[in-house]
């Protein structure tokens, strides 16, 4: 199982993913990209967007699939997948000291979302909602004040107890939704 969980599944790729998160995150600094929005343009933080890049890692490990090895583990693989993806959840909020706890929040929020669309459709679905989700936040999210919108949680800084809310809540419907589910991510 060790090596399906390697070479199969991947998992490595989200630690590797959470580590550049971080680095980017670090070196970036208050370095900012100037994107238009509704309002006029807008500036943002270049580490905005780094936690796509461990959300897509997570729902592409979840998508890789070898059925017939799968039906045969020793271990159920969703439980193996329910520990990495608490695994990766728990070094976001680690790495939250270096790249910001919105940030860490941010990953799990995206991924939940990720994981719940991809029930539906599929992974590919699940990463393009998070992408949509953090560009329509840079594009409509913000009022002309700099104030962000009710719906635009990305944006919500990281002592936003609504935003931490919402976050756990998709959280655990991502976990129920997973648990009954069988075959998808």
């Amino acid at each position: 199982m060790r090596l399906y969980v390697i070479s199969v599944r991947k998992w490595w790729t989200t630690a590797v993913a959470v580590i550049f998160m971080a680095v980017v995150c670090q070196l970036s600094g208050k370095s900012s990209i100037e994107l238009p929005a509704l309002n006029g343009s807008g500036v943002t933080p270049l580490a905005y967007f780094t936690p796509l890049l461990v959300s897509s890692a997570v729902l592409y490990c979840l998508n890789r699939r070898a059925d017939h090895i799968e039906r045969t583990a020793a271990v159920a693989v969703a439980v193996i997948d329910a520990a990495f993806v608490a695994f990766v959840f728990a070094l976001c909020l680690t790495a939250g000291f270096v790249t910001g706890f919105d940030t860490a929040r941010n990953v799990i929020l995206l991924t939940c979302i990720g994981i719940l669309v991809a029930q539906v459709g599929n992974s590919a679905s699940g990463i393009a909602t998070g992408m949509m989700l953090l560009i329509a936040g840079v594009v409509a999210g913000r009022g002309p004040a700099g104030s962000h919108a009710w719906w635009a949680v990305v944006l919500y800084p990281s002592s936003s107890v609504p935003a931490w809310s919402l976050t756990a809540v998709l959280l655990a419907a991502a976990g129920i939704r997973s648990v009954k589910s069988s075959g998808k991510p």
